[in-house]
């Protein structure tokens, strides 16, 4: 599996999808927020995900899905979802407010509200280790590698729907999704670009501005090492 999250096979998904299941996969879709629930964030005029393939009894349906195409996610959701593996398991509901002063002079606090546990704590400290080893070994052959902090990441890369059936063959979706220091998570970041220019593939575009804004991030708020 780490050959799998390390070469972004296609292949490697769909064969996780057929050991769990086509009806475990879709609760697992569910139980992250990806199916028809909103994030329930303190914003106007959020939008659910479309992934109604995954109510079909075609298992091609579940097999496109596993590596991401046939259904469609909000941004917010999927870095939702995906925080949960920095987050011990739990899937959380976020905020964009830290704190709201009213004219009355009352305040309330924004605090964090835990939705479900999605995924075991061992299981997300598993993924995480397999993530670092991505970014250390297989994202552009590990020349983003930080020396003093662990970062938890995955590319990915879609090809994008055709509006009669079909995808375009020369039109992608770029997206970058990670986390750090990932032994004490303090900050995620996802990143996506829209039928870039040039490329193929996320690693060549989103790899150096992800990093840009961690290592901003990282100076900016004096945050110690972990390794």
């Amino acid at each position: 599996m780490q050959e799998v999250l390390n070469q972004s096979l296609n292949t490697g998904a769909v064969y996780v999808m057929q050991k769990l299941g086509s009806e475990h996969f879709a609760k697992y879709f569910q139980d992250f927020g990806l199916l028809s629930e909103k994030t329930g964030i303190d914003l106007p005029g959020e939008l659910s995900g479309l992934a109604n393939n995954l109510k079909s009894q075609r298992i091609v349906e579940y097999a496109t899905a596993s590596f991401g195409q046939g259904i469609a996610v909000t941004p917010l959701a999927i870095t939702t979802a995906l925080s949960a593996l920095a987050n011990g398991g739990n899937l959380v509901r976020p905020f964009v407010t830290q704190e709201i002063d009213y004219e009355i002079k009352l305040s309330a606090k924004t605090k964090p509200v835990i939705r479900r546990q999605v995924i075991s704590a061992e299981t997300a400290n598993t993924i995480t280790t397999m993530l670092v080893k991505v970014v250390d070994e297989a994202l552009l052959g590990g020349q983003e590698r930080l020396a003093h902090y662990q970062v938890a990441a995955k590319t990915g890369t879609a090809q994008i729907r055709q509006p009669g059936g079909g995808y375009y063959s020369d039109r992608y979706l770029h997206s970058f999704f990670g986390y750090f220091p990932a032994s004490n998570p303090r900050f995620s970041v996802f990143l996506y670009a829209v039928e870039p220019k040039g490329t193929e593939y996320a690693s060549a575009t989103l790899t150096k501005p992800f990093f840009n804004i961690t290592k901003f991030l990282l100076n900016y708020y004096q945050i110690p090492p972990d390794r």
